[in-house]
Parts: C-alpha cells; structure tokens; sequence
C-alpha cells in the first residue's frame, strides 16, 4: 500500500510540475499604454557642457495611464554634457498584479549614435534617468522621453504543449 501512495503522489508532483513550466510559457507582456515626448539636442562646435534636466515620465497602474512630458528643444557643446529626466510610478500593483513601467531616455548625437537608459518599477517609487553624451561634431541630434506600462497576462490560446 505505500509503494501506491508514494507512487500517486510522485505522479501528482511530475504533473503539478509540467503544468507550471507549461503555463509560464504561456503568459505573455502585453503593452497597456505608451506614450513619447521629445525634442531636439543642437550641439554647438565649442566645449561647453552642463546637465540639462529634459522633463518628467510618470505611471499609474490604477489607471492604466502613462505620460510623459519634455522641453522642446536644448543647446550645448560638444564637450561631455547629462541628460536627466525624472520618472515615479503613483500607484502599487494590485495584490497579485503584474504590471511593470518602464521609463526609458534616448539621447542621439548628431551623427545618430545612441544613448540611453531604462528603469523598470512594480510598486510606488521614483527616480531619475541620466544619460551622458560627448558628440565628436556639432551638429542636430534628438531626445525622446517614453514611459510604458506592460502587464503579463496568461494566454489561453497558447498550446501548453508545443
């Protein structure tokens, strides 16, 4: 009798087992709400440099609402210059949820070449993006500030065992 027990309960666990590696596969992110803001960078053909705060990127997972606001445009040099901008995130997952924001600055020099940063939050917080860049030419290059908030949600339409 307990060669059966033990058997029925190994079997119970290989199953309990296979089904939760079948199931995270089939959860998937889906993107809730994005939104963008940006402006543009003129690089001037001196050595000037600062830190240029560039604007605000904000979530609110009890909305599902995202935003994201910049200055239009900014002058500097091409000596070594930061972009900042800041990010929060209002409002905590529901019990169980499952929703991210992320908060993403690009910087492009005027010959294209990007530079960025991402932060990700699950809960109440904030914080600042920082990117430093030091174009080798004058010229025009770009900014764009995104705040998305992205939820995993369970796909039934997956085949659990592919």
């Amino acid at each position: 009798m307990n060669g059966k027990i033990l058997c029925s309960i190994v079997l119970v666990l290989v199953l309990a087992g296979a089904l939760a590696y079948a199931m995270s596969y089939a959860r998937e992110d889906v993107i809730v709400d994005t939104f963008e803001s940006g402006g543009r960078v003129v690089f001037h053909d001196n050595d000037s440099h600062g830190t240029f705060h560039l604007g605000v990127a904000s979530a609110d997972f009890d909305k599902n609402a995202v935003s994201s606001s910049s200055l239009s445009s900014i002058e500097t040099g091409t000596g070594t210059s930061t972009f900042t901008a800041t990010w929060r995130n209002e409002m905590e997952n529901e019990l169980g949820g499952v929703k991210t924001a992320v908060f993403t600055l690009t910087v492009w020099d005027p010959v294209g070449v990007p530079h960025s940063t991402t932060r990700e939050s699950q809960g109440v917080s904030s914080g600042t993006l920082s990117v430093s860049c030091s174009p080798h030419g004058s010229g025009e290059g770009r900014f764009l500030l995104t705040s998305t908030i992205s939820e995993s949600r369970l796909n039934v339409s997956t085949p659990l065992f592919t």
